[in-house]
Formats: structure tokens, sequence, C-alpha cells
């Protein structure tokens, strides 16, 4: 199944290929049940096929799903109105546990800075000082976001320690000495009253060690970073939450970043199969079987994938969301609004 994209299972006639037997067992279970199947249900009468491929994706996926060794000192904790502003309440839960997990790395590394990768408008960046008073550089490829972000920054009342940059982050060598020069000559650190509840001592902030963070690398980014983390010396710490592969051009030369498995070739993974494995680890979690959470857009965009393909229509998305959740309350619904987006001539 992780061969094909997930809009294009009905294309590729990937569901076709489960077995007529391993179906019938699980169209018996319940939603509660088939929720348990990520988490280790293995029924008695299932096949014993079935059985030992549910019992080897468990296995496969203990490292995964490990649950973290203690929690944060700094516990999560909300934010004021005006760092909100842009925000949905998911990523609002998403940056309350993100800045308490970066306060808890700078407390053991030592450092009183962040180096905030792919920091888009500055939402991360603003947080992190506003709660504990860090000094913290954004740096972005996107040239558009710059203003956006200083905007951002002087409505939250705060402006002095938290400092936005353009700059591309790729492999080359001159990366690693414009990001070397741009951490050496960070801005010396501005008195105010920010992070108050959990203040950094004066000594770390003022000091030249880093934490590099990037909250949602995606593409290429997250290898890029281990290496630009190797290769600076003032970086302590390196916090990557991976996002997705969808901007990712090509593996070779970012995964596996194993000398040992990229030796083995194809052997250990196809290109294929690599590639669109690497988006579902990533992206799909086990929670995602309960009940109500399995997206019907994943459906409709399939079935939509499938009526280009057959009838020759050029169709493309016009923007990254296509379709709110009113507007997928029914196949009928979806393609109603979808008709929206498409030219006149198709």
């Amino acid at each position: 199944m992780y061969e094909a994209r997930m809009t294009d299972l009905l294309i590729t006639g990937t569901l076709d290929r489960i077995p007529v037997e391993w179906v019938n067992h699980l169209d018996k279970l319940t939603d509660e049940e088939l929720a348990k199947v990520p988490f280790g249900l293995i029924m008695s009468s299932w096949p014993a096929d079935l059985q030992a491929f549910v019992s080897r994706a468990m296995e496969l996926g203990v490292a995964r799903f490990l649950e973290p060794p203690a929690k944060p000192v700094v516990g999560r904790a909300s934010f004021p109105p005006t760092l909100r502003r842009g925000l949905t309440p998911k990523k609002c839960m998403e940056l309350e546990w993100v800045t308490a997990l970066v306060a808890d790395v700078c407390n053991g590394a030592q450092c009183g800075k962040v180096l905030d990768v792919g920091a888009g408008v500055g939402h991360l960046a603003r947080i992190l000082h506003h709660r504990f008073g860090l000094t913290v550089l954004g740096v972005d490829s996107d040239a558009s976001h710059l203003s956006k972000a200083q905007e951002l920054l002087r409505h939250s009342g705060c402006t002095g320690n938290v400092h936005h940059y353009t700059l591309q982050v790729d492999d080359s060598e001159a990366t690693v000495e414009k990001v070397r020069t741009l951490l050496a000559d960070c801005p010396d650190p501005v008195s105010c009253t920010c992070g108050e509840e959990h203040k950094f001592s004066e000594h770390l902030i003022a000091n030249d060690q880093y934490v590099l963070v990037s909250l949602h690398a995606c593409g290429q980014l997250s290898p890029r970073l281990v290496r630009l983390f190797h290769s600076l010396p003032e970086v302590k710490a390196l916090i990557c939450i991976g996002c997705c592969y969808h901007k990712a051009t090509t593996l070779n030369g970012y995964f596996p970043l194993s000398d040992e498995l990229a030796s083995l070739g194809d052997q250990w993974l196809n290109t294929s199969a690599r590639y669109q494995g690497l988006r579902l680890a990533c992206q799909e979690l086990r929670h995602s079987w309960e009940p109500g959470r399995e997206p019907q857009h994943l459906l409709y965009r399939a079935m939509l994938e499938m009526a280009c393909q057959m009838y020759g229509l050029p169709w493309r998305k016009s923007r990254r969301h296509m379709a709110r959740q009113s507007q997928l309350s029914s196949w009928l619904a979806y393609r109603d609004h979808i008709m929206h987006d498409v030219d006149c001539s198709t």
C-alpha cells in the first residue's frame, strides 16, 4: 500500500490487492475494535497471515510510538490573545506543547538562544520569547513572510529580542557560513519583562550557544538541518519536527542518511516505496483509526483523481486546502464545490 499516493489508491487498484479473506474478517469488526488494530488487537479467528502482518507492523512501529521518558520540566500553558492572532485552535495547542519542549531542551543544553529555521511568520519565535524570554532568530526562505512576521511582532508588544531573516537553507558550505555569521552577529539582548514565569538566566541569554529548532521541516529540510547541526559547534541541540515529503524533489543523498542502509540500495526498499512509505510514516498516527477520525476527503480526492484520469480532465488544485469540513458532508457536496474550481472549458 505504501507504493501509491493516498489520492491514487483507486487509480492504482491498491485496495484490490488486499486479500479478500482479510477484508471479510476486518469488515466484521466494530468501529471501536478497528481503532484498536494499530495498537495490537489481533483476533484469534483471523487467518495466520493477517495475524502475522499486524504483529510485524506493531513490532516495526515500536520505536515510533515510544512514550517520552519524562514530561517537560516546563508545563504546557496557553498564551494571550495578542499572540493567538491568525492561529487555529489546533495550531495553538501544538505551539503550547512545542514551546514547552524547546524550553526544556534549552534548560538541559544551557542555551538561552534559539535558531528557528522555517520560521514562517514567526508564531513559534514570538511565543518562545513571550513565555521564556529567549532570544530567537527566525529564518525562512520565503521573503514574503518577512514583512508579515515583523508586523505580527510589533503587535505582540515586544520586538527587541526576536529577529527575522530571509535565507535559503541548502546543503552548501556557503549556507553554513551564512548561518554561522548570522549567529555571531546576533544583536545584544534587550531588557524586557517577557518570560517572567520561566525566565532564563542572563548569562544563558548572553552566551553564543543555540538550540536549533524547526517545526514542520518540509521535504529535504529535515536532513539538511541534521547536517547543519553537525557543522556548527555553537549549536548545542537540535529539535526537528518533520512535516511531509510533498516538496522533496529527490531522496538521493537525503534518505537514508545512514551509509550502511544507503549501501543496500533497492535491496532495502525501492525508490518508489521509499518515498511513499516515508510520507505515511511521518503523517499517519494510530489515533487516525478512531471512529469519526478517518478523513473522508481522502476518498473523495481519490475518486476525483480517478475521474480526471478516466476522462482526461486537466484539473489542478488552485490552492492547498480545497474544501472545508462543511463541504465534505457527502460526495455530491464535495463534487459541486470542486466544480467551482474547474475551468469552464473542462
